[in-house]
C-alpha cells in the first residue's frame, strides 16, 4: 500500500501563516458565474481560474458558492468530517507561499501549493470548452491518502506503546515492588495499573497519553483498534511462552493494531513486542475477525519487518522478510 509522503509531513502544518491578499476574479469569470443557475457546478476558462475560484471561496467560507465550484454532490466524495478550520488555514498559507497547476495528462490537472508541492486530491478536468473540479474522480486519491495517514499514525502509536511499557516497568507500580508491564491501557480510577491515568497536581504523568482509551474499542483511534497480547508463539524471537507469571505481566509484552474498516481506514495490521521490532501484514478483507481472534504475538512468514517513516517524512524500509 502506497503511503503518501506529503501527508506524512503533517499535512503542511506550518508554525505560522504568512499574510496573503484575497484573490480577485476577473469580470469575465464573474459574468460566466452569473450565467449559471444557482447550485449548478461552474465551468472555468482554465484550470488556473478554477483553482483561483476554489481558493477564494474557501477563504471566504462561502459554502453555498463552494457547491457551484465543486458540484452539488461534492459532500458525497469529500470527507468533511476530517477537515477543520486549521486545515483550511494551513492550505491558504501554503497557497500564499506558492501555487501552481500541474498537468497530469491532456484534460486532467492538479493544484499544488506550498514549497513542498502538496497536491489537492481533487483533480481539475476539461469539461466541454472549459475546466471544472471532479470530486468523484478524487475519491480514490483521498482514500489512498487517508489510509496512508492512518497507517503511519498506527505505526507511531504502536511504537509509543512500546516506549510506554518500557517506562512503566522501570519503576515499581505495586506495594510488593515487583517490576512489571501494564496489562491494560487505561488505569483503574485512583490507581496506576494501566499505561494511562489522568494526572493532577504534582502527580507523576502516565507513560502513555489518552489515545488508547475507550475510543479504541469503539470507532478506533485514527481508524485503528489496538489490543495488548499476553503471550507469544513459536515464530517469535525466543519461541513460544507466556508473559504472565502469578498474575503479573513480567516476561514480556506485545500489541496488535488493525484497521477499523479494512480498505477504508487502513489496510495493513501491525504487531510489536518487547523485542522492539515492528511487523506489518495485510490480513485481507477478514482483518477484523482475524485480529479479534489473535491472542499471540507470532510473526510467521506472513509478517514483514517494517521501519516507519521518519519525522521528517522520509520513507522507512518496508517489505523486508521475516
Amino acid at each position: 500500500m502506497r503511503i503518501d509522503t506529503t501527508i506524512q509531513k503533517a499535512a503542511l502544518r506550518h508554525d505560522r501563516f504568512q499574510p496573503f491578499t484575497a484573490l480577485l476574479m476577473t469580470a469575465g469569470v464573474l459574468l460566466m458565474l452569473m450565467a449559471f443557475p444557482a447550485g449548478a457546478q461552474q465551468t472555468y476558462p482554465s484550470a488556473e481560474t478554477a483553482a483561483d475560484t476554489f481558493t477564494e471561496t474557501i477563504m471566504s467560507n462561502d459554502m453555498d458558492r463552494l457547491q457551484t465550484v465543486l458540484g452539488k454532490d461534492w459532500k458525497r466524495f469529500v470527507p468533511t468530517q476530517d477537515i477543520d478550520r486549521d486545515d483550511i488555514n494551513v492550505f491558504l498559507a501554503a497557497w500564499a507561499e506558492s501555487h501552481r497547476i500541474v498537468e497530469e495528462k491532456p484534460g486532467k490537472a492538479w493544484l499544488q501549493v506550498g514549497e513542498e508541492g502538496w497536491t489537492l486530491p481533487i483533480p481539475i478536468v476539461r469539461h466541454g470548452n472549459g475546466w471544472q473540479f471532479d470530486p468523484k474522480a478524487g475519491r480514490d486519491e483521498m482514500r489512498t491518502r487517508r489510509i496512508g495517514r492512518n497507517e503511519l499514525n498506527a505505526m507511531q502509536s504502536v511504537l509509543a506503546y512500546y516506549d510506554a511499557q518500557k517506562e512503566y516497568a522501570s519503576v515499581p507500580r505495586t506495594p510488593d515492588g515487583v517490576l512489571q508491564y501494564a496489562q491494560k491501557f487505561r488505569s483503574t480510577p485512583g490507581k496506576h495499573d494501566g499505561l494511562y491515568w489522568p494526572a493532577s497536581g504534582d502527580e507523576q504523568p502516565s507513560p502513555l497519553g489518552a489515545l488508547f482509551d475507550a475510543r479504541t474499542q469503539g470507532e478506533g483511534y485514527h481508524g485503528y483498534r489496538y489490543r495488548i497480547l499476553a503471550a507469544q508463539g513459536k515464530d517469535a524471537p525466543g519461541g513460544a511462552y507466556g508473559y504472565m507469571i502469578q498474575g503479573r505481566m513480567v516476561s514480556g509484552f506485545a500489541l496488535v493494531a488493525w484497521p477499523v474498516r479494512y480498505g477504508e481506514t487502513g489496510v495493513k495490521s501491525f504487531i510489536i513486542s518487547h523485542d522492539a521490532q515492528l511487523y506489518e501484514q495485510d490480513l485481507g478483507p477478514d482483518t477484523a475477525a482475524v485480529a479479534s481472534r489473535m491472542r499471540l504475538f507470532d510473526p510467521d512468514a506472513g509478517w514483514s519487518k517494517v521501519t516507519p517513516a521518519k519525522p521528517d517524512g522520509s520513507s522507512g524500509q518496508q517489505g523486508q522478510g521475516n
